[in-house]
């Protein structure tokens, strides 16, 4: 049995994220997936315990979520990435767009 120690499921999606690092500018990636607590990014190679700005629109919000993260795994493919916390409205539309994305 794989130990998943994730808190919350991540769905597939395909979205444009801006990507800043300590000082560097943005970087547009995309997302491979999405939870409440994190995200995969795809094409990126970063190392574990890197510390992240990114920034991406969902489909059911016009402004953009804003947070801070960090690398917690790595693969050939990209990153996976866990928040530092969101703000009350990006919870609330994030578990909305979630919602969906379910169905």
């Amino acid at each position: 049995m794989t130990d998943n120690r994730r808190s919350s499921f991540r769905h597939a999606v395909d979205l444009p994220v801006q990507v800043a690092l300590a000082g560097a500018p943005a970087t547009e990636l995309r997302l491979g997936n999405l939870s409440m607590g994190g995200a995969y990014l795809a094409n990126v190679v970063m190392t574990m315990g890197q510390r992240l700005s990114v920034a991406f629109v969902i489909p059911t919000q016009d402004a953009a979520i804003e947070v801070g993260a960090v690398v917690r795994w790595t693969d050939a493919g990209g990153v996976g990435i866990q928040f530092d916390g969101l703000r009350a409205r990006d919870t609330w539309a994030l578990g909305k767009y979630i919602e969906q994305l379910g169905k």
